[in-house]
Parts: C-alpha cells; sequence; structure tokens
C-alpha cells in the first residue's frame, strides 16, 4: 500500500488487510514512517505523525520512544495542535516519563493564558500526567484557576485539585479556605464539583471536613439535583459516625426525601445514609419500618441492579433489626433462586439471619439446592459453593445450635454435604470439623453420626473425591468405637490404604484411632475366647503390625512417632496371643487384650474443653519451663561402638530385672560376656585386637551412618542419637516373633525376662453396652458446653476454635483496588488540624 500521512488513509489501509500477518506488517511499515515524520521541521507533519502513533498506541503499540516529540506538539502556538498534543501525552505519559520536567514551564505558560481554552486543556491535559513535582509547582497557579472568571474553568480547576491532593498532600492545607468558598459558588456546576472532591477526599479522613457540615447542610435542604443530593448524602454518611449529633439534624430531611423521591438511586443512597451513618438503632423502630418498606420496591422491578443494592441495603439493616427483615423472607428466597450469581450470592449471605426453629430446614433445603447445577451446561464457581456450605453450617452451629431441634437431621445433611461438595478444595475439612463437633457434644446422637462416619471411612469415593473429612470421620470411629456395630470393617478399611493415599495429619489419626477400635473389637465379652477366635485376633493384630510397620519409618515426625509406639504394643499382642494353647482349654484373652488395652482408652470419656483453659491454669511456683529437667549426657568421641552397646546393653538389663527377675542369670552371662569382650577389645587395642586402620574405618563408617541419618540434628549428640537408634534396633528385635523378615539372627524366647503383671492393681476399665439407636425426637436435647478452669464465660457453649477461624475468613473484609488506579493513602492520616 501506498502510505497516506493523514489519519484517515492510516485507518482504511488497516481495514484493507486481509489477514493478521498483513495487518502486522502494515503497521510496522506506518510506525517506521511515523519515525521519520516526527523529526519533520514542519509542524503539521509533525502533528499528524503524532496522532497516528496515538491511534496506533490505543492497539498496544508502543509510542514512548516519541515523548519529546509530543513534547513539541504540545508547546504549538495553534490550538488545533496543542490539542492533539495534549491528547497524545494523555495516554503515553506516565509519573516517570523522563521529559516531563521539561513539561513544567510550557504547564504554566498555558494556565495563564488569556484563552480559556487553553487553560481548560492544560488543566485536563494535566489530571492525566501529574507527578509530584508537577503537583508542587503547579499548585499555586491552579489554586488561583479556582477564582477564573469561567465557570468551566473554576470546575476543571476544582476538579483537578483531587488529583493534586493525592500526590502533593500539603496543598490541602493552601486551597482549603478557597474549597469552601466554591460551595458557594452561583454555578451549580462548580458546587457540584466541589462536593464531588470533599466527598472522595472524605472517605480517607472525614473528620478534616466536619466544619463544612453547615454548608452541606443547606446544599441538602435547598437543592433539587438528584446527582449532587447522592453526593451529598454520601458525605453525610462519612461524617455521621464522627458526629453522632449530626442525626438529629440529618432525619428530618432525608426521610422527606425517602418519602417523596421517586429516583431509586437516591432512595438508595438516603437509606444507606441512615444505615451505614449509624443513625439506625434498635429503638427507631419507625424509621426501620419505613426502610424495609420502600427497599421492598426494589424487588418489584425488572433491574437486577436494584435487587442487587436491595439486598445490600437488608444486609446492613439485619443486624439490628432481624425481624423487619424476616417479613420479607419470600423476595429473599425468591433471590436465592435468581439467574444472577451475585444477587444469589447476596442472598445467601442475608438468609442466615432469617432462620429459627421453624424455618431451619427448609432454608437449608434450599441451600442445598443451590450446590446442584440445574442442567448438565451449568457450572457453579467454587467459591459461590463453599460460600453456600459455610452458610450451612454457621446457621445450623449459631448459638451453639439453638435452632437444630432433630440432630440425625443435621447429621445427615452433612453427609449430604460430603458427597454433594465433591471436588471442592478444604471444604471437607470443615463439614468434618462440624460433625466432629456435634459427635463430642451431642451425645444423643453420637452412635448415629458414629454410623455416618464410620460408611465414609469405608467409601472409596469420599476417598477420592473429599478425603479432608477423613481425618474426623476416622477420629470419631476411633474415639466412639463402642457403638460401631462392624468394627472389623472398619480396621480392614483402615489399614488397607496405600501409603502417601492420605495426608500426613490423616494418617496419624488413623493410627491413633486403630487402637482404639482393635481394643473394642478384640476385647469385647460379647464372643467368647475360643481357639478360632484367637487365630482371628492373632491374624488381625499382624495385619496392624504390617500396616504399623510401613509408617513406621515416614517422614513426618507425628506419624512415625505413633506408629513406633503402637507397633511394639501390637508386637506384645501377636507374642501373647502365639503362647497360649492351642486348644480350647484356656478360654480367656491375654490380659493384654483384656485389661491393659481398654485401661488406655475406656477409663474416661472425652469431653469438650474450651480454647482459653489452659491459659488459666496458673504456672506452680518455683517452675522454671526454661531449665532442663535433666543435663544431656555428653559422649566422647573416642569412645568406640563397643563401649556404648555395652552401656545400653547395661541399662536395659538394669531396667527389665526391675520387674522381675526371671532369666537373670542368663541375662548376667550375657552382659558380662559382651563386657569381657568389650574390655578385651580397649586391652588389646594398641596391638593385637585390630590395628589403626581398621578403627578408623569404623570411625568413618559410623560419620557416615550418623551424615545419613534426618533426624541427627545436634554436633554434640552424635553418638546420643546413634544408641538411640540402636537401642530401637534392640528392642525392636528382642519384641519381634522369630519369623520377623526385618532380623537377620532367630530370637531366643527363652532369653527374654518375663515381668510379672499384677492384674488386680490395674483399674477396672468401665464397660459400656451398645446404646440402640432412637430416631424419634427427644422433647429437649443435651449439648454438653466447654470444660474449663477456674469462672469463665466461654463455658456456655462457645463454638470451636476451628469454627470460628471458617467463619472469620468466609467474612474477612476484601481490599479491592480502585478501578481507576487511585492510590489515595497519602490522604488517610492528612490531618488539617
Amino acid at each position: 500500500y501506498r502510505f497516506k500521512k493523514s489519519l484517515h488513509d492510516l485507518i482504511r489501509g488497516i481495514r484493507a488487510c486481509k489477514d493478521e500477518e498483513a495487518t502486522d506488517k502494515y503497521v510496522r511499515s506506518s510506525i517506521s514512517e511515523c519515525r521519520q515524520e516526527v523529526l519533520s521541521q514542519d509542524m503539521d507533519v509533525k502533528t499528524m505523525a503524532v496522532l497516528k502513533l496515538a491511534y496506533l498506541q490505543m492497539f498496544g503499540h508502543d509510542m514512548t520512544w516519541a515523548s519529546f516529540n509530543v513534547l513539541e506538539v504540545m508547546s504549538s502556538q495553534k490550538f488545533a495542535q496543542k490539542r492533539i498534543g495534549y491528547l497524545a501525552a494523555m495516554q503515553s505519559f506516565g509519573v516517570d516519563t523522563d521529559v516531563l520536567m521539561l513539561a513544567t514551564n510550557m504547564l504554566k505558560k498555558d494556565l495563564a493564558s488569556s484563552n480559556h481554552l487553553d487553560v481548560a486543556m492544560a488543566i485536563s491535559g494535566l489530571s492525566n500526567i501529574v507527578s509530584p513535582s508537577l503537583a508542587r509547582d503547579l499548585a499555586e497557579d491552579l489554586i488561583k484557576m479556582m477564582n477564573h472568571s469561567k465557570p468551566y474553568v473554576r470546575k476543571k480547576a476544582v476538579l483537578v485539585m483531587y488529583k493534586i491532593f493525592l500526590q502533593f498532600p500539603e496543598a490541602l492545607r493552601t486551597s482549603f479556605p478557597r474549597l469552601r468558598e466554591k460551595l458557594e459558588d452561583p454555578e451549580i456546576s462548580v458546587v457540584s464539583a466541589t462536593v464531588n472532591v470533599i466527598c472522595e477526599l472524605a472517605k480517607k479522613h472525614p473528620k478534616n471536613y466536619l466544619p463544612l457540615a453547615p454548608q452541606l447542610f443547606n446544599i441538602l435542604t435547598t437543592s433539587s439535583n438528584n446527582w449532587m443530593l447522592i453526593k451529598i448524602i454520601k458525605l453525610f454518611a462519612s461524617l455521621a459516625p464522627i458526629e453522632p449529633r449530626l442525626k438529629a439534624k440529618l432525619i428530618p430531611p432525608i426521610t422527606n426525601i425517602i418519602q417523596t423521591t421517586t429516583a431509586m438511586s437516591l432512595l438508595y443512597e438516603c437509606i444507606n445514609c441512615i444505615v451505614s451513618g449509624g443513625m439506625l438503632s434498635k429503638e427507631d423502630e419507625q424509621l426501620a419500618t419505613m426502610c424495609v418498606g420502600k427497599l421492598r420496591i426494589f424487588f418489584e422491578e425488572t433491574d437486577q441492579n436494584l435487587k442487587f443494592v436491595g439486598l445490600l441495603a437488608y444486609n446492613k439493616i439485619v443486624l439490628t433489626h432481624p425481624l423487619l427483615v424476616a417479613q420479607n423472607a419470600d423476595v429473599i428466597m425468591d433471590c436465592m433462586d435468581d439467574p444472577d450469581l451475585s444477587i444469589r450470592e447476596r442472598a445467601v449471605e442475608l438468609v442466615v439471619y432469617l432462620v429459627n426453629t421453624d424455618t431451619l430446614f427448609e432454608v437449608v433445603k434450599r441451600l442445598m439446592l443451590q450446590l446442584i447445577p440445574q442442567s448438565r451446561d451449568q457450572v457453579l464457581p467454587e467459591h459461590y459453593r463453599v460460600e453456600v456450605v459455610r452458610r450451612i453450617l454457621d446457621m445450623c452451629s449459631n448459638n451453639t445450635y439453638a435452632n437444630v431441634t432433630n440432630f440425625e437431621w443435621y447429621v445427615a445433611v452433612l453427609v449430604d454435604l460430603v458427597k454433594i461438595t465433591e471436588g471442592v478444595k478444604d471444604i471437607g475439612a470443615e463439614i468434618g470439623v462440624e460433625l466432629q463437633n456435634v459427635a463430642v457434644r451431642v451425645r444423643s446422637v453420637r452412635d448415629y453420626a458414629v454410623g455416618a462416619s464410620a460408611r465414609m471411612v469405608t467409601d472409596k469415593d469420599v476417598m477420592i473425591k473429599n478425603p479432608g473429612v477423613l481425618k474426623y470421620a476416622g477420629w470419631i470411629a476411633g474415639e466412639y468405637a463402642i457403638y460401631l456395630d462392624n468394627p472389623e470393617i472398619i480396621l480392614d478399611a483402615m489399614i488397607n490404604i496405600e501409603p502417601q493415599t492420605l495426608s500426613a495429619d490423616m494418617e496419624a489419626v488413623y493410627i491413633q484411632a486403630i487402637p482404639k477400635i482393635y481394643t473394642q473389637y478384640s476385647g469385647t465379652d460379647r464372643i467368647p475366647w475360643t481357639h478360632s477366635r484367637a487365630q482371628e485376633i492373632l491374624q488381625l493384630t499382624e495385619n496392624i503390625v504390617a500396616y504399623l510397620e510401613k509408617y513406621s519409618t515416614s517422614m513426618d515426625i507425628e506419624v512415625q512417632e505413633r506408629s513406633v509406639e503402637f507397633l511394639e504394643l501390637f508386637r506384645l499382642i501377636a507374642l501373647a496371643i502365639k503362647e497360649r494353647p492351642d486348644d480350647d482349654s484356656d478360654l480367656t484373652p491375654p490380659a493384654l487384650i483384656s485389661q491393659a488395652m481398654p485401661s488406655m482408652f475406656n477409663l474416661w470419656e472425652l469431653n469438650p474443653v474450651s480454647a482459653k483453659a489452659q491459659k488459666r491454669i496458673p504456672i506452680p511456683e518455683g517452675l522454671d519451663l526454661d531449665e532442663e529437667f535433666n543435663a544431656p549426657v555428653v559422649y566422647s568421641e573416642s569412645e568406640n561402638e563397643e563401649e556404648t552397646l555395652l552401656r545400653e546393653q547395661m541399662m536395659k538389663q538394669q531396667l527389665l530385672n526391675s520387674g522381675k527377675n526371671i532369666n537373670s542369670a542368663a541375662a548376667s552371662t550375657t552382659v558380662k560376656a559382651k563386657s569381657n569382650k568389650s574390655k578385651s577389645t580397649r586391652d588389646g587395642a594398641s596391638s593385637e585386637s585390630e590395628d589403626e586402620e581398621e578403627m578408623e574405618r569404623r570411625r568413618q563408617e559410623r560419620r557416615r551412618r550418623q551424615a545419613e541419618d534426618p533426624f541427627y540434628i545436634l554436633e554434640s549428640d552424635k553418638v546420643a542419637s546413634k544408641s538411640r537408634k540402636q537401642r530401637q534396633d534392640s528392642s525392636s528385635s528382642e519384641l519381634s516373633g522369630p519369623d520377623d523378615p526385618m532380623k537377620n539372627e532367630k530370637l531366643d524366647i527363652d532369653a527374654i525376662p518375663i515381668m510379672k503383671l499384677e492384674i488386680a492393681s490395674i483399674a477396672a476399665p468401665v464397660t459400656k453396652k451398645k446404646s440402640k439407636r432412637h430416631r424419634t425426637q427427644p422433647a429437649h436435647v443435651e449439648i454438653a458446653t466447654e470444660e474449663t478452669f477456674g469462672d469463665e464465660n466461654a463455658a456456655t457453649g462457645v463454638h470451636p476454635d476451628e469454627a470460628a477461624q471458617r467463619r472469620s475468613s468466609a467474612r474477612a473484609p476484601s481490599h479491592k483496588k480502585s478501578i481507576l488506579r487511585v492510590d489515595a493513602r497519602g490522604l488517610e492520616n492528612y490531618d488539617l488540624d
């Protein structure tokens, strides 16, 4: 194409391009020609080049390289060329543009021009390119322009002062008297501009503008301009919380506007001013009734925006007058089915405050239907589904379940929520917290909650699609295992989970729940102890041992610690079962199963505890928590492995002999033999037993193992850390069966010291009979309150910390950025006093 220098020809050439490649080629060629044209001495050619660059800049092409040429066009004496230069500057200049420092004198000259069009154009351009230095240098000139003879210039000067204040807050102090004068300007457009500026300033520091209240009130009562009244009312909404005496003056004129205006926008701002300005108290029943009645008109209109702002106003009024808002529950419930998602979100926020014991079931049902897509093509946003679930949990748990009369229904709702919210991130954990809270607090529904938890633990779909709830379902199944119908099925589901399928915190809960369920299943007196029963329990025990062995080397310290502790316990149980006779001559289970294990889990019932109870416990006198109970044992680096092993064997033997001295002779012989061996090793280290090379090799091997040990932390604890590891290995070897695959040598059963177990010294476990499930609703449901220390108000049944954190995070205010990218943080702490 033959390039044409006019903007019209450039646009026609772009439209004539057939494809994107041709367009890109044509634009690059045009920009290249513009680079040559801006260097022309002919101002008309240069101006046209800048105009074409400004047009191409709107398509995303960079023109910052032509900043100086733009400045040249701005300095032209012709108004048409100057206007193009300012247009290009407003599009391409920024606060960090280098040539702005050269524009100060030019802007001063234009502001002092006798042509009011030049002045207005300079003000408009400055509003878009103002920087801190320009604001500081031009503030006095703009203040003078506020008294210009032309209202057109005065209006623009007042408006641009807001941009000056953002960049140079000190200008607010010098220009404030002039701003105050403009509130009484004879031109209504100047007054409107002044009110706009003051309204924006008051959002950051309203206290500065309280002295303007008399003038603003005069405008409120005399003006008939709806848009100015809206700004005035917004301004008073910011001032009223600071000066409560304004309420008595503002209520009559605002009430008059509410009753007479037909403009919905002004009506909403009046109601919003009353609510947001703190003018609506619980005693103002008549005023609240009028506001609620007027807001109902918003829902009768077809405009979706009116429904949205109506719900916003209801959300504010419901905090002081919930009963009045509840009278309009029909229109609010209808909004929950609105196709506009933003309206549905506001309705969901509001409906929480409208529930009572009579309406809870229906409201929860309507909310749950919101989680189900109405068609295959409909995709509900995840944040909306999370918000609906949280609202359901909040309204049901509010005031310690004051509105819930049927807790079996509530547990069923929680189970349904788990299924409906499959795939929603993190919501399963919040549902699990609520299910756990109900199981702990409401004893009458505990068996039903345990049954629901057991079904979730065994459901593979839940594990795949909503695994967050399993942590709490597993905890409930373990803590209240007495209510389980088939504990063996739950155990089988738990121990057959592959490692790393669940998160570490879930694994820790499962490892803690398995012994509790095992105790309930193996220690029950409903099934007689026979040889076949013993073999069944032995097989189950060995399966649990295999399960715990997989987690005994977990990288998570909580999982590893719990698995190692219970692993040794179950190995002892397996060994005790194997030592029972093969026939039915002894029909009693081992004491570890029948008494020791139940005494660990069934003596006391777990009750809810206040979150503040721990802090209220006084620290005993003389207790220094920073002081070590025992000084750490420091081992010498030169101590070899044989000496360390000898010390560990002697300490272990002393502990075992303290219970009962069975096989003490054999154990003493073993220790003595090892002692003699160690002694002979030390005596002959210099010449006969091993040479220096062998000792160095062993020392390097020991250091290598220490370096590879992930739990070896302190440099001074190297040998101690290795000693603990060897002690665990030795203990595991003694407690393992002879066929243990982790053991290289066969275990000598006869050499194991046997501790005497005094059955009478063990407290008899509390036995509980399985209660029958009652589905009839009792007249009164007892909800357990939180235990605490001392006299605390929190013991009245406050919701647990997890749910409190959930609600606070769900309602945390979001700090939205201005869509106009206006940064007014510099005005927040600026005080005119």
